[in-house]
């Protein structure tokens, strides 16, 4: 039976409405006139306390929280298939939808690529290639293969995550058990793949959907795996931190410090930190969005995903209300087709809606500038300037499902397989929200603004590097109103009433 929770209340939605146009306006006259160089931001350096240093660099503590992570993710493969077929009472898609998958965006807006330093199935292909926990050790089964040219880039992880997306929303995959198991395995099996046949973790670089995702949301974390200082990169010889030595294996994602500037594709596997001899390498701690700034590294392929990023959150929360369930209801009767075709349709209608909208209002631009900037450069660079609202209306929607449903987590970790067992003593739990539903209202109307402002911020900044000041209000006018659309869009979708994740 389905369970829907209530949007926001229609005097916060019209209040929140008129504070997204009046700050967009404010802040787009009083925004300052001179651009500020990306590069140069104050950071303070974790490793300089070397209780820390010794901590991110033992390869002990890491296998530790890699065999924890691989225990939750081997007890979801055997709940999933073993368990009952119930997703409010099985742990597989409590665990892996209510809990992780909702946690994780949150978990990147903080810590980056942290993720990717205790991920099980990359612990497990690993270990497998050099039979070993945690040393250093050659690798034993991998042809070492280069990844194909074609594929460098990330086409196939965008892919992957459109194909999740509609195996999520579009198959039900978060409300069957048994699903969620072979998904999760199905992971495992192209990073065990590619652990042996590619050379170091290609896959990771360029296949996998949740790194390439968390990849551009940690442009906008407070964290980084940077050099100390690039002149010393510039001396050294080795270049250890690139090839490896007998104290760490070279940058898997192939990646060189000394000329790193983004988190994209940095996996902080802490693998340079161990390797570099002149302990050149630290974490530091940074101003939030700093990457989102370096755009004269702007990549096609990553301005895409950008913009389906932007396109798929809000379906996700489009398709989770009863506005949708009207539209599909109209497609089936319409077309005398079933859901899952109407399903697909409003889908690609949804990416292909962002897309020619993005495009119209950089056209716009473009005639505005009397196309004096590249068509190319003026449309990838200003992409960016859209995650920030993607990745808190992300949150905004997550807000609602973890705390409606994340109490799930107790009884279910007492009897993981809906067996009727009560390992824990909390089978029986009465199990309510986590926080009232006024604090939801409230955290997601304040998410949506965060992202709002801070995509204006990041606009500006786009813009008076691409334009000059000079010309920079007049051209970063039409996108301007093209974030307050997407952003009164995400507070019309938080509005609406939502379906819960496992309560059918």
């Amino acid at each position: 039976m389905m369970h829907m929770m209530p949007g926001i209340p229609t005097h916060l939605y019209y209040v929140a409405v008129v504070t997204v146009m009046i700050i967009s306006f404010a802040l787009f006259v009083k925004f300052p006139g001179r651009s500020k160089d990306p590069t140069s931001y104050r950071k303070l350096d974790l490793l300089r306390w070397s209780w820390l240093d010794h901590l991110v660099k033992s390869r002990m503590v890491q296998t530790g929280l890699r065999l924890f992570l691989v225990f939750l993710f081997l007890l979801i493969i055997l709940t999933g298939l073993f368990g009952v077929q119930d997703p409010g009472r099985n742990l597989s898609t409590i665990l892996t939808w209510t809990i992780w998958w909702i946690l994780l965006v949150l978990f990147i807006l903080f810590a980056a690529k942290l993720w990717c330093y205790l991920c099980p199935w990359d612990a497990i292909a690993t270990w497998i290639d050099k039979l070993h926990l945690w040393k250093v050790k050659p690798s034993v089964f991998s042809l070492q293969i280069k990844w194909p040219r074609q594929l460098r880039n990330i086409y196939l992880a965008t892919f992957l995550f459109l194909v999740l997306t509609w195996l999520e929303l579009g198959w039900g995959v978060t409300t069957k058990p048994a699903i969620t198991a072979y998904l999760a395995l199905l992971i495992l099996f192209l990073a065990i793949f590619s652990a042996v046949v590619f050379d170091r973790k290609s896959f990771c670089r360029y296949g996998c959907l949740i790194g390439r995702i968390s990849g551009l949301y940690a442009l906008i974390s407070p964290l980084e795996v940077r050099a100390r200082d690039t002149e010393v990169c510039a001396l050294c010889k080795s270049k250890d931190c690139f090839k490896g030595n007998a104290q760490g294996y070279g940058c898997p994602t192939y990646q060189y410090l000394g000329n790193m500037e983004k988190n994209t594709y940095c996996i902080m596997c802490m693998e340079c930190l161990r390797s570099c001899a002149r302990e050149n390498t630290t974490i530091n701690l940074r101003p939030f969005g700093v990457d989102l700034l370096k755009i004269h590294q702007a990549r096609t392929d990553e301005a895409a995903l950008v913009l389906i990023m932007l396109a798929m959150t809000s379906f996700h929360g489009l398709t989770m209300t009863p506005l949708w369930f009207s539209l599909t209801d109209r497609l089936q009767q319409g077309l005398g087709v079933g859901y899952t075709t109407a399903f697909t349709i409003g889908m690609v209608a949804s990416l292909l809606a962002v897309g020619l909208f993005y495009l119209l209002v950089m056209a716009t631009t473009w005639i505005m500038l009397h196309k004096e900037l590249p068509w190319r450069e003026l449309v990838l660079k200003n992409a960016y300037a859209l995650l920030p609202i993607a990745l808190f209306y992300h949150l905004a929607h997550n807000v609602m499902h973890f705390a409606m449903e994340g109490g799930k987590i107790i009884p279910a970790l007492s009897d993981p397989f809906g067996w009727g067992w009560n390992l824990f003593g909390t089978a029986q739990y009465p199990v309510g929200p986590l926080f009232s539903i006024q604090a939801v209202w409230y955290l997601q109307v304040l998410f949506i603004i965060i992202g709002h402002v801070w995509s204006l911020y990041i606009g500006h900044r786009v813009a008076l590097h691409l334009y000059g000041h000079h010309k920079s209000l007049k051209a970063e006018f039409p996108m301007v109103l093209a974030m307050i659309t997407y952003s009164v869009l995400s507070l019309y979708l938080v509005a609406q009433p939502m379906e819960m994740r496992t309560s059918m």
